[in-house]
């Protein structure tokens, strides 16, 4: 029989790859277990705002197809950050959605608490970022036998160069972490990028 916290990761599971907004590798596991990884320890946030272009992450079948995405952070409060995820559907259409992050401990402040309006919260882990030119961020759970991991490369541009893509994968595999997993997501000419930023005076964050 399924156990109650496996059921509710499924649905948080589906919940997400509809969305059209992240992705995650599944996979099955002998050991189910995560890595061990550590956040940035002097993370702050408020260099961290602003607009990041996806530029990996890890992909799977329910997301194929999407493309320009991007995630756009602004504080609200001290420790809460608004967060804006912006892409292009496989049809072309546009999709949003709108959430909050939360850091919830000053001792571990590169990890955050993201939530979306009627989904699970989830684990954001900033592992490393230069604040610059790179972010690198992954989130793990177990259901069962499976181990569910998601992980972004972000960038501040819609390109990122060898030598930074090198800096910040290596701080994905430091923790063991698969890097072959990583799919390059589509920017730049023929992406759609809706709304503007910085946000125009007429457009509500």
């Amino acid at each position: 029989m399924l156990n109650t916290r496996f059921i509710t990761t499924l649905l948080a599971v589906a919940i997400i790859f509809v969305s059209g907004t992240h992705a995650a590798v599944f996979r099955r596991s002998s050991r189910a277990t995560c890595p061990q990884v550590t956040t940035k320890p002097d993370f702050n946030y408020i260099p961290y705002a602003g607009l990041w272009y996806e530029i990996e992450r890890f992909e799977n079948v329910f997301q194929q197809g999407t493309s320009c995405e991007r995630a756009i952070y602004e504080e609200i409060s001290v420790g809460v950050v608004s967060v804006l995820n912006t892409g292009v559907l496989a049809d072309g259409s546009l999709t949003n959605i709108t959430g909050s992050a939360t850091a919830i401990s000053p001792d571990e402040p590169g990890h955050l608490i993201v939530s979306f309006p009627g989904r699970p919260d989830g684990d954001y882990l900033v592992l490393d970022t230069d604040y610059t030119n790179y972010a690198s961020v992954y989130s793990c759970d177990v259901a069962g036998a499976f181990v569910l991991e998601y992980a972004w490369l972000l960038g501040r541009e819609q390109t990122m160069t060898q030598e930074v893509m090198d800096v910040a994968l290596s701080k994905f595999t430091q923790f063991g972490v698969d890097v072959s997993q990583f799919q390059l997501t589509t920017q730049g000419e023929t992406c759609v990028y809706y709304p503007e930023y910085p946000f125009p005076p007429s457009v509500s964050k």
